[in-house]
């Protein structure tokens, strides 16, 4: 898509497609009259292309730690005071954060 050449894909109601001239991608979703469509320039795709690695795996780790979380707040929700996580729990969870906003809740 960078390299000047016309870009084209569709996939059901979504389609993307560039506009060489101004380096310009759009995004659309929808069918004719209830079409929605997002014009990007170069520079404003990048961005999202060079972070994309990162964010994927955030959310990998975030996926994978979600059954300590669910363990933690189980064993913390009905207690009046700071509770320990387990020893085996994943250390990059905040769990005196995560405490907090479970009273708040509570």
């Amino acid at each position: 898509m960078w390299r000047g050449e016309f870009y084209n894909a569709r996939d059901g109601e979504f389609a993307m497609h560039s506009a060489t001239p101004y380096k310009t991608a759009i995004l659309a979703l929808g069918e004719k009259k209830n079409r929605k469509a997002v014009f990007l320039k170069l520079p404003e795709l990048r961005y999202p292309t060079y972070i994309f690695l990162m964010v994927q795996n955030k959310l990998v780790t975030y996926t994978e730690l979600m059954a300590d979380v669910m363990t933690y707040v189980l064993s913390a929700i009905n207690s009046i005071t700071y509770i320990e996580p387990s020893s085996t729990a994943n250390r990059s969870i905040l769990y005196c954060q995560l405490f907090e906003q479970i009273k708040t809740f509570m």
